[in-house]
C-alpha cells in the first residue's frame, strides 16, 4: 500500500509538471508572457532580412537573365556544345529567383498583418527553397571543374560530328554551324583548345566530318577562323601556301606574323573557359550568400510565428 501511495504521488507531480510546460509552450500563452519591445526587435530584423532577401532574389533573377541573353552567354554555350545544360541552368534561375520573391512578398503580407497562416506557409516555402538553395550553391562549386571537362569534350564531339554537315537537311546542325562561326569570328579563336601546334584548334577541322566528306569546298578550316577577307584563300587553305598552315599539319614553324594572312590559332574553349568558370563563381556564391541569409530568416519567422495567436 505504501508503495501504491507512493507510486500515484509520483505520477500526481509528473501530471502536474508536463500541464505546466503545455501551458508555458502554448503559443497563445506564450504570445502573452513575451516582451512586446522582443516582439517588435523581432519583427524589424524579419523585415530587414525579408528585404535583403528581396535583394538577393532579384539579383538571382537578373544573373539568370543575364548568363542567358548576354553574348555568348549560356544559350549561346548550349548551341555550341548541342547540349541545353547551360540554357536550363539560367532557366532555373529565373525560376527560382521568381519563386523566392513570391515567398519573400508572402513573408511580409504575413508580418505585416500579422497573419499566422501567411506566416504558416512562408514557412514552409522558404525552408525548401532555402535548403535547396544552399545546395544548389554548394554543388555549383564541387562540380563546375567538371562541367568545364564536359563541356570541352563536347565542343570537340560536335565540331568532329556535326559542324557543316548536312545543312539543308540538319536544323540543329545549321543553329551549330553557326555558334561556332559567330564565335570563332567574336573571338578570334578556332577549334576546341590549344595553340597553333596542337591538334584540337584549328586542326581539329581536318579530323572532322565536314573535311572528310569533302564539305569543305577546298578549305583546310572555315571562313570563320580567318580575320577579314584578305588572303582568306591562303588562310583557309584553298590555295596551296607550301610550309605554312592549315595545310602544313602541327609543329608549325616560324611566326604568324610571316604567313601573310591571320589564321586564328589559339582554341576557342581556351578563351570562353574564363567566362565558363566566372559564370559558375558566380552563381554558386551569389546562391549561398542569399540561401544563408534565407536560413537566418527562417529562424526568426519561426520565433515570430510562435509569438502570433491564432485568429479565427
Amino acid at each position: 500500500m505504501r508503495l501504491t501511495r507512493k507510486f500515484l504521488q509520483s505520477v500526481s507531480v509528473i501530471s502536474t509538471d508536463s500541464s505546466m510546460s503545455y501551458e508555458l509552450y502554448d503559443l497563445d500563452d506564450n504570445a502573452k508572457t513575451l516582451n512586446p519591445q522582443v516582439v517588435r526587435g523581432i519583427r524589424f530584423a524579419l523585415l530587414s532580412f525579408l528585404a535583403i532577401v528581396m535583394i538577393g532574389a532579384i539579383a538571382i533573377l537578373g544573373i539568370g537573365i543575364w548568363t542567358l541573353e548576354a553574348e555568348y552567354g549560356n544559350k549561346q554555350v548550349s548551341e555550341l556544345i548541342s547540349a541545353q545544360l547551360y540554357k536550363v541552368d539560367s532557366y532555373l534561375l529565373i525560376i527560382g529567383g521568381s519563386a523566392i520573391i513570391m515567398i519573400t512578398i508572402v513573408g511580409i503580407l504575413g508580418v505585416m498583418k500579422e497573419y499566422r497562416c501567411l506566416l504558416g506557409l512562408h514557412l514552409g516555402l522558404l525552408a525548401f527553397m532555402s535548403v535547396m538553395l544552399f545546395v544548389a550553391g554548394v554543388l555549383g562549386y564541387v562540380l563546375v571543374s567538371e562541367l568545364e571537362d564536359k563541356v570541352r569534350d563536347k565542343m570537340e564531339q560536335v565540331i568532329v560530328n556535326n559542324y557543316g554537315v548536312d545543312l539543308d537537311k540538319s536544323g540543329s546542325n545549321r543553329v551549330i554551324t553557326n555558334a561556332w562561326d559567330e564565335v570563332q569570328q567574336a573571338f578570334k579563336c578556332c577549334g576546341v583548345y590549344g595553340d597553333k601546334d596542337s591538334t584540337k584548334s584549328w586542326y581539329i577541322y581536318q579530323s572532322s566530318e565536314w573535311f572528310d566528306k569533302g564539305l569543305n569546298n577546298g578549305s583546310y578550316v572555315p571562313d570563320s577562323c580567318c580575320l577579314g577577307t584578305t588572303n582568306l584563300a591562303l588562310c583557309t587553305g584553298s590555295v596551296n601556301n607550301p610550309g605554312y598552315p592549315p595545310r602544313q599539319p602541327p609543329p608549325v614553324k616560324g611566326n604568324s606574323s610571316t604567313w601573310g594572312y591571320t589564321l586564328y590559332t589559339r582554341g576557342c574553349f581556351d578563351v570562353l573557359d574564363p567566362y565558363l568558370h566566372r559564370t559558375g563563381i558566380t552563381i554558386g556564391t551569389t546562391a549561398i550568400v542569399v540561401g544563408l541569409f534565407m536560413l537566418v530568416e527562417l529562424v526568426l519567422s519561426i520565433c515570430l510565428y510562435r509569438t502570433l495567436p491564432e485568429k479565427t
